[in-house]
């Protein structure tokens, strides 16, 4: 019973600190020396971190320093902090708003460089929207739904959007294209734009620099364009959100087999005569665990016990599938000598296989759930034999 509590405890504080917290942030308020690699809800960076900083939540705040680069997923990502390398994100509503040493890549549905960022390299987007009114010394290239320009970008810039708003500097050559193209009163090129729009008639004001303006046909973005530029975003945008739950499960796995990898290795034993049974009795735990916290609820007394109950559930649920991936993984090593890590490995393919499955409609959530059912009701009825020989022993 120790292990089973344990195993459920475990869960609940990797649920409050990891990927599925709901109502608990992870704060970095201390010196980090090495890269840090974190899954929460709610992330706030406070310090200085001298390796990369790795992260997938809901909400990512980088407040300090980070000395290297910043990878991030999440719906909303504010940089505020000075990165001296490059970032790489993935999310709703992504602001950068502090000093970029080297290039940034973004995909996501609302951008917004505002006028105090600085990107000493290349800015690359794929967005709804992007609204840039810092200083890129590099190149700038936008897919965009929406771009408005009121910043400065001090080499070329590949600007490809419904609608583009030009109201900042562009010293390097230009090529843009658009549905609506519009130059603001405060636009500035300082070499030659092509661009396309569906009206070519573009009054460039004063905005020409020693530069010239030249209508091009060619950049009227056709079908085959337009879908593999969307493909492009919508690629960053899924090998972001992969990132989140291969770090996330990755990071539970080496806690769960580093604290309980005996309990583990002991109970696959059982598998090959049990599995039938197995199966029946985490279908029981699955679906009567529901009807049995309800019961708790209904009775005043028992709410403090329903919620505990409401919590676990929920937890291994969640969780289900990397528990049945570490199981398989300690089954598949019954006759081998794998070490740790290439038990976590092993795992962590098979949790990626089970979360695809999900993907196949009706049979593969059949599937998924069977094998997490075997899971749960194997780790019950291993408990319940050994409580069984234990009252024996006692008689």
């Amino acid at each position: 019973m120790k292990k089973m509590l344990g195993l459920f405890t475990l869960l609940f504080s990797t649920f409050i600190m990891g990927q599925h917290t709901a109502d608990k942030r992870i704060s970095i308020s201390e010196h980090q020396t090495d890269d840090i690699y974190l899954a929460g809800e709610t992330i706030r960076i406070n310090a200085i971190v001298d390796g990369d900083v790795v992260a997938a939540a809901r909400k990512i705040s980088i407040i300090d320093s980070l000395q290297e680069d910043l990878m991030a997923v999440g719906a909303d990502i504010n940089v505020r902090g000075p990165v001296k390398d490059d970032i790489r994100a993935v999310g709703g509503r992504l602001i950068i708003d502090s000093e970029v040493g080297d290039d940034v890549i973004l995909a996501g549905g609302e951008v917004t460089i505002t006028e105090n960022a600085v990107i000493y390299g290349n800015l690359i987007n794929f967005s709804g929207n992007i609204e840039m009114n810092g200083e890129v010394k590099g190149m700038l290239k936008s897919y965009s739904g929406e771009i408005v320009l009121n910043g400065k970008v001090r080499e070329e810039a590949y600007l490809y959007g419904g609608s583009i708003l030009i109201n900042g500097e562009i010293s390097g050559t230009s090529k843009i294209a658009a549905e609506e193209f519009e130059i603001g009163n405060d636009a500035r090129f300082l070499s030659d734009v092509e661009y396309w729009s569906e009206d070519p008639e573009i009054n460039f004001k004063n905005s020409l620099i020693n530069a010239k303006a030249t209508y091009n046909e060619g950049l009227m973005p056709d079908k085959e364009d337009l879908s593999w530029n969307v493909w492009k975003g919508f690629s960053l945008v899924a090998f972001g959100l992969w990132v989140f739950y291969v770090i996330s499960a990755f990071l539970i796995l080496v806690l769960l087999n580093w604290a309980f990898n005996d309990f583990f290795a002991d109970t696959v034993t059982h598998l090959d005569k049990e599995i039938l049974t197995s199966f029946i009795y985490g279908l029981l735990y699955l679906l009567g665990m529901p009807l049995l916290i309800l019961f708790t609820f209904i009775l005043i007394i028992g709410i403090p016990v329903g919620l505990f109950l409401l919590s676990v559930y929920i937890f291994s649920v969640l969780f289900g599938h990397l528990i049945a991936a570490l199981l398989l993984a300690h089954y598949l090593n019954k006759n081998r000598n794998w070490n740790f890590w290439t038990l976590i490995l092993v795992s962590l393919g098979l949790a990626i296989v089970l979360r695809l499955l999900t993907l196949i409609p009706f049979l593969g959530s059949l599937v998924s759930i069977a094998v997490i059912a075997i899971g749960y009701g194997l780790f019950l009825l291993v408990f319940l034999q050994k409580r069984k020989n234990k009252l024996k022993i006692a008689q």
